[in-house]
Order: C-alpha cells, then structure tokens, then sequence
C-alpha cells in the first residue's frame, strides 16, 4: 500500500520529533567518544580508502557544556574526519549554502535539465532557490581558519568556506558523507528539513551520466541515539521508516564501530 503523502510528512516530523528529545540527553563527552569511533569506522571501510575526492560537512558549533534538555542542535562531530581525509592524501570538499542563480550557467543548465526529469516524474518545484555547493579546501590549515557563519535565530551556528573549485564543474565526488537527524539500519535517512543533500545527490546523480560514471557512494554517520527503535514508529501510522520520493538512500551507515550496508535493488 502506498502511503499518502501527508501521512509521510506526519510521520517523518514525528520521528524528527522522537530523535531530537532523545538527542537533548546526550553529553558532549559521549558525542566527542562515538565521534572519535566512527572516525576511526569510516577510515577503515575499503571505499574510503579508494576514494580519491570526498564531500565532508562541518558538525554545528555549540557550547561545550551542553545544558541538560537545552534542546540544541546535535550530530557527530567530523574534525577528525576532515583531518584523517587530508593525512590520507584525499581531495576534501566542504559544503556552502547558496543561491542557485550563484551556481554557473553550465551547472544551472543542467539544474534546470535536472528539474525537467523530475517534473516529468511528478517531483514539481523540487528544487529550491538555496543550492548546496561542495567546494574544494586547500588543506586543514584552510578548514581550521574557516569563519563561523551565524545562522541567525539558530541554536547552531556553520562554518563554511567562502571560495573554492566546485565538485559540480570538476569530475565531482567519489564518496561523500552524510548528516542527517534519524537514520535507520536499512540505510534510510531522515534529514532537517531543508532538503539540501538530498538535492545536492540528485543532481549529482545527473550529472554523473554525463561524465558516464556512477554516481558518489554515500556514508551516513550517526550516534547511536539517532538510530530509530522501534517504539519511535509506535505513535504513527506507519509501519516502514516514512521515505518521500525524493528522500536519498545511503550506500553505508557508520554507527560508532558498526557498519550497516543497504540491501542491494
């Protein structure tokens, strides 16, 4: 049975819902000891080892002592994993939010033949006017001088670099790892919201085909309490973790040293 669209939608809120009151009682210590595991799970996986340019993120920066219940923003934190990207000799992309007429005139032509394909597929206006761009980093040096962007009214503030080559006008990314807020053990994903992953990998996809590759293989991370239960599902209709169509799969989950792989087809 296909489920409606507004009972996915109901649904994922509510799992964003569940993980993020669980995430309030998480300490920091137990973030910087599952960050530092899952560090040391992704260098080990063998398409890690083989990838040669790698889309990173930067967790979001908060106090260090985290209020019980404060309600702030939590993820694994990747200074590590940016590091162990540059000592093992990988090409680093980070991420920067932008607008899409920002994007060059051969990227947003194929953003608009993207948009074409997923119209025809009934994903109208799936696309919003904020892209996300991957830029290439010079070295660590360059990362650790990144400036904080301030998100406003957000708990949370981003650092993001201002200039680099684009993923999207080279021969893009190999691999790239993946934040997220719910996850579960088949490889699905549950995002904030925004949806700039999730369009960032489609187009990717796309353009791949074009350079007649496949697309960049995709590592979930993840703490340990962001990983669905099952009775997180038991106040929804639902009986399957809630997917919309443009929702992106992950290849890989890294859950401090477990390694979850998704089923093939």
């Amino acid at each position: 049975m296909v489920e409606p669209l507004a009972v996915i939608a109901a649904a994922k809120k509510h799992m964003r819902w569940r993980i993020a009151e669980r995430l309030k009682y998480v300490t920091q210590e137990s973030i910087i000891e599952q960050s530092n595991k899952i560090a040391d799970t992704v260098r080990s996986l063998p398409e890690y080892k083989t990838a040669k340019t790698i889309g990173l993120y930067m967790h979001m920066e908060i106090p260090n002592a985290i209020p019980r219940k404060s309600g702030r923003n939590v993820e694994v934190r990747t200074d590590v994993l940016v590091k162990n990207a540059f000592d093992d000799g990988k090409v680093v992309f980070l991420p920067r939010i932008t607008h899409t007429s920002q994007l060059s005139e051969d990227v947003q032509n194929l953003f608009r033949r993207a948009q074409s394909q997923l119209d025809s597929n009934g994903q109208s206006n799936y696309f919003p006017s904020r892209f996300l761009k991957m830029l290439k980093m010079r070295d660590h040096e360059a990362v650790q001088a990144l400036l904080v962007k301030n998100e406003g009214t957000h708990t949370f503030t981003i650092k993001e670099p201002s200039e680099g080559e684009d993923a999207l006008e080279t021969s893009g990314l190999d691999l790239i790892i993946v934040p997220g807020l719910v996850f579960s053990m088949a490889c699905e994903r549950i995002g904030r919201g925004k949806g700039f992953y999730d369009n960032f990998i489609e187009l990717h996809k796309i353009i791949s085909q074009r350079w007649a590759r496949d697309g960049p293989l995709l590592v979930g991370i993840a703490l340990r309490e962001q990983l669905v239960r099952e009775d997180d599902a038991a106040e929804t209709s639902m009986d399957e973790f809630p997917c919309e169509v443009h929702d992106q799969k992950l290849d890989v989950l890294v859950v401090e040293t477990d390694v979850y792989r998704r089923s093939p087809g």
